[in-house]
């Protein structure tokens, strides 16, 4: 009986002993010009110093420290709860908190493997992004402090590929364009695509005099800014999703206060808005896209059947269902699932090899989501 307590004590440390190395305790401090804001940099230092306890191999260091504020931003959730050590206020103004937090093991691992997934294998879309925008009444300021805050938040660091600048300039300057992309997802895929693009971030952003803020200021000019963003993937056709921001600013200069706090209007919006994206092209990836398939010289049914039992075997190509075949006008027109997008469809597709009648396809046509082949058959 005795012996039996005692395993029964023994065992009950021991899943005592497992539940408490669940948790991780770590110091983490912050500095910011609000409590609030240095509360939330703390929780951030402790996550990151207990994510460095996790992490095993130099590959995994690597990635983490590319994509530190994406991940740690994930996995946020993992203090449980905390203890204010220290809290003071400098003599700049800044707060500075220093805590003492509990962080869930076992829900860091859970982040951490799927970034780990999502950092070595996401294959980044090439975005394009135009973005209206209005300073203190100028519909044309010479600084685009939104599109710029974007687009420096998707290169670093993310490193997505960005369609170039100067030719969202050129666009810009098109009032006719500017309208035609103002509600029209139709407009803006067609935008996308024409300049090589699979997603495309449009949007507002207007800043304005905060009069009554301003007058209290001693001379300041208190300024507010609001954004508001929309993605679109221009190879499906589907809006991502759109998110708001709202930031004021204050200096001396309207202009300086307005393009600041569009800045930060941009930059919360954008962030928003990248879960979305990345949760899009990830779903497109994992599940794929449809692609319309019309394929030329496919006059007996022999040959029809070997096009499409062949399909059915290229790499990335889910399901395959046909939709119309002319024998006497020779086209085959098929419905293609592909876990990835047009163009690595096309590579993959172009020159293969039919299984059955040893012929092959080949790319003469490519519109969006619709491409065309030729068959070349023995």
């Amino acid at each position: 009986m005795r012996l039996l307590k005692i395993a029964v004590l023994f065992s009950f440390a021991v899943i005592l002993t497992a539940f408490a190395q669940e948790d991780l305790i770590v110091e983490g401090s912050g500095e910011s010009v609000n409590r609030d804001e240095a509360l939330m940099a703390a929780k951030r230092d402790a996550i990151e110093k207990g994510i460095g306890t996790i992490l095993l191999s130099q590959t995994e260091v690597e990635n983490f420290m590319v994509k530190r504020d994406m991940i740690v931003t994930k996995t946020i959730g993992a203090v449980k709860k905390y203890d204010i050590i220290s809290e003071s206020k400098a003599a700049d103004g800044l707060v500075k908190i220093r805590i003492k937090a509990q962080l869930s093991r076992s829900a860091m691992r859970n982040d951490l493997a799927a970034f780990h997934i999502l950092i070595e294998s996401m294959e980044k879309p090439r975005v394009m992004v135009i973005i209206s925008e209005n300073n203190i009444g100028n519909e044309e300021p010479s600084n685009q402090s939104a599109e710029s805050a974007v687009l420096k938040f998707l290169k670093d660091p993310y490193e997505f590929d960005l369609v170039d600048p100067d030719i969202v300039a050129e666009i810009r300057s098109s009032k006719q364009k500017m309208a035609e992309l103002a509600g029209d997802a139709k407009a803006a895929v067609a935008l996308g695509l024409q300049h090589g693009a699979e997603v495309i971030i449009t949007g507002n952003a207007v800043s304005r005099k905060a009069e009554e803020i301003s007058k209290n200021l001693g001379g300041m000019i208190s300024v507010q800014a609001d954004i508001t963003l929309r993605a679109v993937n221009c190879t499906t056709g589907r809006i991502i999703g759109s998110e708001s921001a709202h930031a004021a600013k204050v200096h001396v200069s309207p202009n300086t206060a307005g393009n600041q706090a569009i800045d930060k209007a941009a930059r919360t919006a954008a962030g928003k808005l990248l879960d979305a994206i990345i949760k899009d092209w990830q779903n497109q990836l994992n599940k794929g896209v449809p692609i319309s398939v019309t394929i030329n010289g496919v006059s007996a049914f022999k040959h029809k059947t070997a096009v499409i039992n062949s399909l059915k075997t290229l790499a990335g190509v889910s399901t395959v269902r046909e939709r119309n075949w002319n024998g006497e006008a020779a086209v085959l027109v098929i419905d293609v699932q592909y876990k990835g997008n047009t163009d690595g469809f096309c590579s993959k597709v172009d020159g293969f090899k039919l299984k059955e009648s040893g012929g092959s396809l080949t790319v003469t046509g490519v519109s969006g989501q619709d491409v065309t082949l030729a068959t070349k058959l023995n």
